[in-house]
């Protein structure tokens, strides 16, 4: 199980059971239905399975990238933490609408992580955070921060995309190598689902289980 403290709740990810009564969230998990003290949610997700020959699944545009020249003009690396990834993913935040991050998740840990991609000439391209679960073996895809769109020309920004995309298959790859099982893109809502459209995978059912109150607190902050 992968647990991750929020400002103010924690949220446990493929937990195998769900206590009757409690303050925090159970997230990703395979259980259908909990105890009546939660609001159970359907959340679909994109698994990819790590023990296969993944590459096999993947768009043939995203085959074609992989092949690209520009790959000659790329180096990953794997620190043990970057600390402005946050920062990095705002850009990301903002055009998606996605809840912000709390800044204590960038910390160096022994499941965290961390890879970047550099070009050349243009730099730091990309960053993202990996957590895994080493109990179930799942890894699961937690910040994809790219510079995609800090680039005004299009040659450029079709070179960030690119980059963004060979880190991902590198992560793959080295997720693969550590022992994990599977890969967890998290969910498949658009419009963050075309990209990982073109990792092929399945879509498989989790369900969410979220404090009853505490799922209508957030409900009236959106509302109101």
């Amino acid at each position: 199980m992968i647990t991750i403290k929020g400002r103010i709740l924690k949220t446990h990810y493929y937990a195998n059971s769900i206590p009757s009564i409690s303050a925090q969230i159970y997230a990703m998990t395979a259980i259908p239905k909990s105890p009546p003290w939660y609001v159970t949610v359907n959340q679909p997700t994109r698994w990819i399975d790590l023990e296969s020959d993944f590459r096999l699944g993947y768009s043939k545009r995203l085959q074609k990238y992989l092949r690209n020249d520009v790959m000659e003009e790329f180096t990953i690396h794997r620190p043990l933490i970057i600390p402005d990834i946050l920062e990095m993913f705002n850009s990301t935040i903002e055009a998606k609408n996605l809840n912000s991050y709390p800044s204590s998740i960038v910390r160096i840990q022994d499941n965290y992580y961390y890879s970047e991609i550099h070009h050349r000439k243009l730099g730091r391209l990309a960053a993202h955070l990996c957590i895994g679960d080493k109990d179930n073996k799942i890894a699961m895809g937690y910040i994809n921060a790219s510079n995609f769109r800090k680039f005004e020309d299009k040659h450029s920004a079709r070179i960030a995309s690119i980059a963004n995309k060979a880190l991902f298959d590198n992560d793959l790859h080295y997720l693969q190598s550590l022992g994990y099982q599977t890969y967890d893109m998290v969910g498949i809502t658009e419009p963050m689902n075309q990209m990982k459209k073109e990792f092929g995978g399945k879509i498989l059912p989790t369900y969410t289980h979220i404090p009853s109150i505490i799922y209508g607190l957030d409900y009236l902050r959106k509302r109101f």
